[in-house]
């Protein structure tokens, strides 16, 4: 049987597929961090403490992020 994702597996899904559509066009500070694991993870926590907060999906979290960089 196969299990079933978590919440926090799904978020992460969802994060990564959200920022997969990021391009140094769109996003050029969040592109340039999500070239390195570490950087990528802090993107990840920063877009996983906002959709927390405020609910937002991780796409609509990502501009905000950006333009506090």
């Amino acid at each position: 049987m196969k299990k079933q994702p978590t919440h926090i597996e799904q978020l992460r899904q969802e994060i990564l597929n959200s920022l997969k559509v990021v391009t140094e066009v769109n996003a050029p500070n969040i592109h340039e961090r999500i070239q390195t694991k570490d950087g990528y993870r802090w993107v990840e926590n920063e877009i996983m403490s906002m959709v927390l907060a405020t609910g937002q999906a991780p796409a609509m979290c990502i501009p905000q992020i950006e333009s506090e960089l």
